[in-house]
């Protein structure tokens, strides 16, 4: 393996980025946000209801803490006032729902919080088995969140965990909340419940429309999708566009549990593939109370044409399941491309963005290679959110077999983001114009920014679905460190031949010396012959010196910048060919 310099700008970039696989933690709390959506639910509410609280009482509810600051739940009535991804989609939330706002207090203060009923006993004595359920809408990061019920009026409490603090990456769960509280509240006189939230600088915890109702003696519920290609990278990784030349058989996986009385023999998971004539079952004994992952035989191997594909699974089981609502999975969509492989879906959802608050910061991912093919490029999704005029740069890093470093092996020239950029794709080649990538190793492709100091949000990278650990990467320029992230970037490798890439003329620049005195020396590369304009700007925005240099050559070219005539400060010089612009800051100090 070799590693490459590309120039002293390049060179300073790449500076402390070798870092090993096995010591990464889960990304900071700040590197990624969600984008708001609206959330669907889906009614699971069957047999006989018991009991109902819709937190429209505010004297049904007390709320205790042991948090440093003190900080309580409270009852909130505006769906919009959580502070990720709402506004929250709760039946009832206009007339007040649960809120526990751990984000709001900050980063140095800690949660233990109770939210408790203290509307009366709540008599299940004539009920053997029963179900706790409640409209739910929670972000996590390192926080706990629980069902605590007694049955002897709060004098001991029994806890059912619905996070237990492990849950990293900014997961947004927006839906229904069951627990089979059978052990401690079937057939009890004085139950009482309440919701325990534990946190340090974690999301939050909205909780509306609560309901006891009886178990059904047979419930299989549908909880997600585990579905993809292994590879030697190792987990299952699922790819939403695949390359012809990359294509493998595709397992497909449910996650399912039995949230009835009794144990299911033939819990059978099912998906289907219309328009490929495709079908898969398998089938378990999936036991009360139980998580199981169950995988469709055979695994789909797509055709080696382009084609898209909508995969519709579901849990079914000869038993007499009257709660059929939950057992349906979400539809997959994924497809066979010509050119672009790709772990995330932000063609077609974009859940969030990826980025370091104008610091310096790398995202990316981990592909298999299945055959031997030439990268030429690397996609990225840029998110609306993302700042004009920032500088970006793409990387590919091969990894030791030995020692879990990467090794970075190509990288574009820096690109400056212009307006419509935002919300959209760039293609950045590789400085190389291709690199042959190795059949059966694994690869990590990543985009990143040198930031701006801090002055905004600078390069956000779209952000869509959700990666295993140590398969999506984040790397924090502010103290060195590679991390892991469980959302997945925007980040694709491109096999388009180099004259099919966008932005093929990009081009980097540096200036030295940076503070300058009575001049400063810009140097920029060009791919291709084009008209050049220098400008520098003050910080308002006000243009103090221009040349243009017209027809340049493809290649290096140095240019000198007299800064005698201009005052100590902030400016900004802007190098401009082929309707892109690069942009470097420049201080001038006397």
């Amino acid at each position: 393996m070799k590693k490459i310099y590309l120039s002293a700008l390049s060179m300073a970039v790449v500076s402390g980025l070798s870092a090993q696989v096995a010591t990464t933690q889960l990304a900071p709390k700040n590197s990624t946000f969600e984008s708001n959506k609206t959330s669907e639910y889906t009614a699971s509410f069957e047999k006989v209801t018991v009991w109902t609280n819709d937190v429209s009482n505010a004297a049904d509810w007390q709320f205790t803490n042991t948090s440093s600051p003190a900080q309580d739940w409270y009852i909130e009535t505006d769906p919009a006032a959580v502070p990720s991804d709402g506004p929250v989609a709760m039946t009832s939330a206009a007339n007040g729902y649960l809120m526990i706002d751990s984000d709001q207090a900050g980063q140095t203060a800690t949660q233990d919080a109770l939210a408790s009923y203290v509307g009366g006993a709540i008599d299940l004595s004539a009920y053997p088995a029963v179900t706790l359920e409640f409209e739910q809408h929670y972000r996590t990061y390192l926080d706990e969140r629980y069902v605590e019920v007694s049955n002897d009026g709060g004098t001991t409490w029994d806890s059912y965990t619905i996070t237990d603090g492990t849950e990293g990456g900014g997961t947004v769960v927006s839906g229904i909340g069951s627990v089979d509280i059978t052990a401690t509240a079937g057939n009890q006189a004085n139950v009482s419940i309440r919701f325990r939230y534990v946190g340090a600088w974690g999301w939050h915890w909205a909780v509306d429309d609560m309901l006891i109702k009886t178990t059904e003696p047979y419930d299989l519920r549908a909880d997600g999708n585990a579905w993809g290609v292994v590879g030697t990278w190792g987990p299952r990784l699922p790819y939403y566009s695949t390359p012809i030349d990359q294509i493998q058989a595709i397992e497909f996986c449910g996650l399912n549990t039995n949230i009835g009385l009794n144990d299911i023999a033939d819990a059978t998971y099912t998906v289907d593939i219309a328009s490929a004539s495709y079908s898969g079952t398998g089938t378990i004994n999936s036991v009360v109370g139980v998580q199981d992952t169950i995988c469709a035989a055979p695994v789909f191997t797509p055709a080696g044409a382009v084609a898209s594909f909508t995969a519709t699974a579901a849990m079914s089981t000869t038993n007499p399941d009257t709660g059929v609502t939950n057992n349906d999975f979400t539809d997959i969509t994924f497809g066979v491309t010509d050119y672009v492989y790709a772990r995330d879906n932000s063609d077609a959802v974009v859940d969030g963005g990826s980025f370091n608050q104008g610091d310096g910061f790398e995202s990316g991912n981990i592909y298999d290679i299945f055959a031997a093919a030439d990268l030429t490029g690397i996609r990225v999704g840029i998110n609306a959110a993302a700042v004009e005029g920032s500088s970006i740069y793409v990387k590919l890093y091969t990894i030791d077999a030995a020692t879990g470093d990467f090794i970075l092996e190509d990288q574009s020239l820096p690109y400056t983001l212009g307006a419509g950029d935002l919300g959209s794709y760039v293609t950045l080649p590789l400085v190389s114009g291709a690199y042959t990538l190795t059949a059966d190793e694994s690869y990590l492709v990543t985009v990143g920014s040198d930031g701006d100091g801090g002055l905004s949000n600078d390069l956000v990278v779209m952000t869509s679905g959700e990666s295993e650990p140590q398969t999506t990467f984040y790397y924090d320029a502010t103290d060195l460190t590679w991390y892991y992230s469980t959302s997945t970037s925007a980040v694709q490798m491109s096999f388009a031949p180099a004259s099919l890439n966008e932005n093929a003329n990009v081009f980097g620049m540096g200036v030295y010396p940076n503070p300058a005195n009575a001049e400063a020396n810009v140097t920029f590369s060009l791919n291709n012959t084009a008209d050049v304009n220098i400008t520098v700007t003050d910080l308002s925005g006000k243009v103090v010196y221009t040349n243009a240099l017209g027809n340049v050559a493809a290649g290096t070219t140095e240019v000198s910048v007299n800064t005698a005539a201009l005052s100590n400060g902030v400016y900004m010089i802007n190098v401009a060919a082929d309707n892109a612009v690069s942009t470097e800051k420049l201080i001038v100090r006397k």
